[in-house]
């Protein structure tokens, strides 16, 4: 199973669009993902999925936040790997 990251924009931002850890975590339980961490207050959380397709991970994502929340969230899916490189790039472009 492929790791990877979810970020979800703009919540728990000044009480508003607000959504409690453990309910992130029930949901995306409930979606199939396995090893759901979240990571503070931040919208970021950390799965485990059968498919690398972020694309299709982060429509899925999406609609059942709206749908279990009420609110549009915009959310994007890395793998772990792809965090890696990012990473990588970083340093590389701090060394120039």
């Amino acid at each position: 199973m492929a790791k990877v990251v979810a970020f979800l924009r703009a919540i728990n931002l000044g009480g508003t669009r607000t959504i409690r850890m453990g309910s992130l975590r029930q949901l995306f339980e409930s979606l199939g993902f396995s090893d759901v961490e979240t990571f503070i207050a931040s919208g970021n959380i950390v799965f485990r999925t059968r498919t690398k397709r972020t694309k299709v991970l982060e429509r899925k994502i999406e609609k059942n936040l709206l749908e279990a929340f009420g609110f549009d969230v915009e959310v994007f899916v890395r793998t772990a790997a792809e965090l890696v490189g990012i990473e990588n790039n970083a340093r590389l472009r701090r060394q120039i």
